[in-house]
């Protein structure tokens, strides 16, 4: 089956959240329990980006929770802050844990492809909004 076209947005400069439900045909959810995922995407800077799952970091995370189908990917503020392309094409593949066939490798497949765009903040900067709230001290910040 051909991977299914999705595009969405991210908003440079603010935290990012999105999840992929993968379903058969009759909406069941599949079973991901070691299974791998990749999100690539080649950027409008013609900028290689990969990103795997089972990764936590500063930088972003990216997680399956087997049991519903659910593929996770999380980037900070911080990092989308950084981002300086206008628009990226991705593809969405997973790994799943048997061979294709003896000495064949692991079966991959592209379930989803598309185009992300960044939106850029109305009022200039790269920075990304950190606020370090104390509650002991709630006015030094102020």
């Amino acid at each position: 089956m051909p991977a299914a076209d999705y595009n969405f947005t991210i908003e440079k400069g603010t935290s990012f959240y999105i999840s992929f439900d993968y379903k058969d045909d009759s909406g069941t959810s599949i079973n991901l329990t070691n299974w791998c995922a990749r999100l690539r995407w080649l950027d409008s800077n013609n900028t290689t980006k990969t990103y795997t799952t089972n990764t936590v970091n500063s930088e972003y995370q990216f997680n399956i929770d087997p049991l519903i189908g659910r593929i996770i990917l999380r980037f900070p503020a911080t990092t989308t802050a950084a981002f300086t392309f206008s628009t990226a094409n991705y593809d969405l593949e997973l790994q799943e844990p048997n061979d294709l066939y003896d000495g064949g490798g692991k079966k991959v497949f592209r379930i989803l492809k598309g185009t992300i765009t960044l939106v850029t903040r109305n009022v200039p900067g790269d920075d990304a909004f950190i606020c370090n709230y104390d509650p002991q001290d709630p006015c030094n910040t102020c």
